[in-house]
C-alpha cells in the first residue's frame, strides 16, 4: 500500500459514513458505506481477498475520500445518491441468469443429490452451473438413474430404520432409509458421482468396466448386468457433452450479445473435451464504458469460483482487450485466442447462439416486463439485496374470529403460485392482534424454509404499518436472518412504505412502478388471505348445515347454487328458501338459525 493511502487511513473517523475510492485519474471507481469508516476502509488492505473483483479494485485505488454522517441510515441514503451520480465501475450489480442448474451433493451421513439454481455456503458440494441438458428434472432423473442415490428430504441415520419411498421399490435408490449396512456401497456411489461431475468420466468408465469384469469373473451376472446398464447410460450422457477440441487442454469460451436494453455475458467451461459448465450474466445497457466494466466484473466473478488461476480463453478481440488490465494487475495467467476460422471459431459461434437464445428468453420473462427494473426497486427502497424473490404476508379475520394468514411469492415481479402458503393462526384467539399474528406467520414460514433448506426470499413485504413491521422483524431476528433478508411494510391508507432503518415512512407517487410492484404483491397476499378466511367460515357453516336433519349434501349443493354467499342466505325470504332448495318450512328456519 502507498504511504499516502496509509496516511489517509490513519486519519479516518470511527463514525458512520461513506467512502469514495478513486484511481490515479481521480475518477471514482467505488462508493461504499460503513458503520465505522476507519475499520471498514482498513479491511480492504489488511486481508487477502478471495474474489478477484475486490483484488482488482484494491490494486487500482490511488486516493480515498470520506463523508461522515450522523447515523448508518444517513450513510445508506447518501451511498445510493452517490452511486447514482458517479456510476462507479465496481458498484455495478451482477445478475446471474438462474436458468442454468447446479447439482448439489449434501454433507449428510447419506448425502442427497439435488438440483438447485442457487449456490449457498452450507458445506455441500456444488457443481455447475450446467448447460441445459433438457430440463432440471430431466438432469436429476438422468443422474439418479446412473447413480441411485437419495434425493428425499427426510433425515436418515446410521441405525434407525426410516419410512421408505417408492424410489427404493423401483430401483432408483439403494435405500439407506431401510438398509443400514450399505454405508460403504453408498459412499462409493457418491465418489463415482463426484468423479463424473468433475469431468473425470474417463477414469469413472474405466473403473466401472473393471467392476463389471470382476462380477462376471465370479459368475455374478446380475450385478455385472446392472453395472453394464449404468455404463451405457453414462456413455450416452457424456456423448452429449463432447465438443471438437483436444481433450488434454481445458478451455473457457466467452460470448457477448446485446439488445437495445440488455448486455449478456455467457461463459462456458470445456473440461477434457466436454462442455461441462455454463453461466450467464446480464445487465441493463448504459454506456459502452459501463457495458465493458460489466463484462469485466462478470468474468472476474466466474474466475473467482475457480481453484486454478491459469485459463485458456476463446473469445472475440473486444473481450481480449477488456481482459488486459485484470490479467496484468491480478494473479491470473490468461492465454487468449481470438479464432477467425476452424473448430474453435465454430464453438465460439455456438456460444454466441446460446447467448442470443438466453437474451430472447430474458426479454420475454425478465423483470423488465413488469414495468420496473429490480435494480430500481433495490435503489429506491434502500434494500441490501436485489428483490428477485418477494414474499408478501397478510392477516385476515372476522371480528377477531377465525384468524388466518397468507404468504404469497413473486419471482422477478411475477406470481409463483407453487410457493403460496396459507396458515391458521395459533397464538392469537378471541381478540384480534394483527402484529402478533404477523410475527407468528413470518416465523413459521422462515422456519420451514430453514428446515427444508430451500431458497430464502430476498424481501419480505408486510401488509400493515410500523407495528406489523416491528413484529415481523422480531421473527426475522429470532430466526437469525436479519443480515440475509430485507423487510418492508406497506400501509393502505396513504401507501406509506416503512423500512426498519428509517424513522419516517417513504411515500412514492401513485404512477411510480416501484410502488405499483409493492401494491401488486400486497393486494395478492390480501386476496389470498381473505379467500382462505371465507372458505374457513364456509366450511364451519357447512358443518352446521349438515347437522340439520333433512338437509343432505344434494340439498346443500342446491342451497349454494341459488344463494352464492352467506349474506344471500341470510337476507333470503323463508318461502324462497323452501321453494329453491326443496325443503320444509321447519328446515328453512333451521338454516336461518344456523347462520345467525
Amino acid at each position: 500500500m502507498m504511504s499516502s493511502l496509509k496516511h489517509i487511513i490513519s486519519t479516518l473517523s470511527d463514525h458512520p459514513g461513506i467512502y469514495k475510492m478513486m484511481d490515479h485519474c481521480k475518477k471514482v471507481i467505488y462508493v461504499g458505506k460503513a458503520k465505522n469508516l476507519k475499520k471498514r476502509v482498513q479491511s480492504y488492505f489488511s486481508k487477502t481477498h478471495h474474489d478477484l473483483k475486490t483484488e482488482l479494485l484494491v490494486s487500482l485505488i490511488a486516493h480515498i475520500e470520506t463523508i461522515v454522517t450522523n447515523t448508518e441510515s444517513e450513510a445508506l441514503i447518501l451511498e445510493r445518491e452517490l452511486i447514482r451520480t458517479y456510476k462507479p465501475r465496481f458498484n455495478i450489480l451482477l445478475k446471474d441468469d438462474k436458468s442454468y442448474p447446479y447439482v448439489k451433493v449434501t454433507n449428510d451421513i447419506f448425502p442427497r443429490v439435488l438440483i438447485t439454481r442457487e449456490k449457498k455456503s452450507d458445506n455441500a458440494h456444488y457443481f455447475g452451473p450446467f448447460p441445459t441438458i433438457g430440463s432440471s428434472k430431466y438432469l436429476e432423473k438422468t443422474l439418479l438413474k446412473i447413480f441411485p442415490l437419495r434425493s428425499c428430504k427426510q433425515h436418515i441415520s446410521l441405525t434407525k430404520r426410516e419410512p421408505k419411498c417408492i424410489l427404493l421399490d423401483i430401483g432408483k435408490c439403494i435405500g439407506p432409509c431401510i438398509n443400514k449396512t450399505i454405508k460403504e456401497d453408498y459412499q462409493l456411489l457418491v465418489q463415482e458421482l463426484l468423479l463424473f461431475l468433475r469431468g473425470k468420466d474417463t477414469e469413472l468408465i474405466k473403473s466401472l468396466k473393471n467392476k463389471m469384469k470382476s462380477h462376471s469373473d465370479v459368475l455374478e451376472y446380475e450385478k455385472a448386468g446392472q453395472v453394464r446398464d449404468r455404463l451405457i447410460k453414462l456413455e450416452v450422457l457424456t456423448e452429449k457433452q463432447l465438443v471438437s477440441l483436444e481433450k488434454n487442454i481445458d478451455y473457457v469460451l466467452v460470448a457477448i450479445q446485446y439488445t437495445s436494453e440488455l448486455v449478456y455475458v455467457l461463459v462456458q467451461d470445456i473440461i477434457g473435451g466436454k462442455l461441462l459448465y455454463q453461466q450467464g450474466y446480464f445487465h441493463k445497457r448504459l454506456t459502452l464504458e459501463a457495458d465493458n466494466y460489466f463484462i469485466e466484473l462478470s468474468l472476474l466473478s466466474w474466475f473467482s469460483d475457480k481453484p486454478n488461476k491459469k485459463h485458456n480463453i476463446i473469445c472475440d478481440q473486444n473481450i481480449a482487450d477488456i481482459l488486459k488490465e485484470p490479467s496484468q494487475k491480478l494473479d491470473l495467467t490468461l492465454k487468449i485466442e481470438t479464432p477467425q476460422k476452424g473448430d474453435k471459431k465454430s464453438l465460439l459461434e455456438g456460444a454466441k447462439k446460446n447467448a442470443r437464445l438466453a437474451l430472447s428468453r430474458l426479454n420475454l420473462t425478465s423483470d423488465l416486463k413488469v414495468g420496473v427494473s429490480l435494480e430500481d426497486v433495490k435503489e429506491t427502497l434502500a434494500l441490501k439485496y436485489l428483490p428477485e424473490s418477494i414474499f408478501g404476508f397478510d392477516i385476515s379475520h372476522l371480528q377477531g374470529n377465525d384468524i388466518v394468514a397468507s404468504s404469497v411469492c413473486f419471482k422477478n415481479g411475477k406470481p409463483s403460485k407453487k410457493d403460496y402458503r396459507q396458515y391458521h393462526i395459533k397464538t392469537v384467539s378471541g381478540k384480534s392482534n394483527d402484529p402478533k399474528s404477523m410475527k407468528e406467520v413470518v416465523k413459521r414460514r422462515l422456519e420451514r424454509i430453514l428446515k427444508e433448506n430451500t431458497e430464502l426470499p430476498n424481501l419480505l413485504l408486510i401488509d400493515g404499518g410500523k407495528a406489523q413491521l416491528n413484529y415481523a422483524m422480531q421473527a426475522i431476528k429470532e430466526c437469525q436472518l436479519e443480515e440475509k433478508v430485507d423487510c418492508l411494510s406497506i400501509a393502505k391508507r396513504f401507501e406509506d412504505i416503512y423500512h426498519p432503518m428509517f424513522d419516517r415512512p417513504k411515500r412514492l407517487l401513485s404512477e411510480n412502478p416501484v410502488l405499483q410492484l409493492l401494491q401488486k404483491v400486497r393486494d395478492e397476499s390480501h386476496r389470498f388471505a381473505v379467500t382462505f378466511q371465507r372458505k374457513k367460515r364456509q366450511k364451519q357453516y357447512e358443518s352446521v348445515f349438515l347437522r340439520i336433519k333433512g338437509l343432505g349434501s344434494k340439498r346443500l349443493a342446491l342451497l349454494y347454487k341459488h344463494f352464492k354467499t352467506l349474506n344471500d342466505i341470510r337476507s333470503a325470504d323463508i318461502n324462497d328458501l323452501c321453494e329453491k332448495v326443496g325443503v320444509s318450512l321447519e328446515i328453512a328456519e333451521e338454516i336461518k338459525k344456523g347462520i345467525e
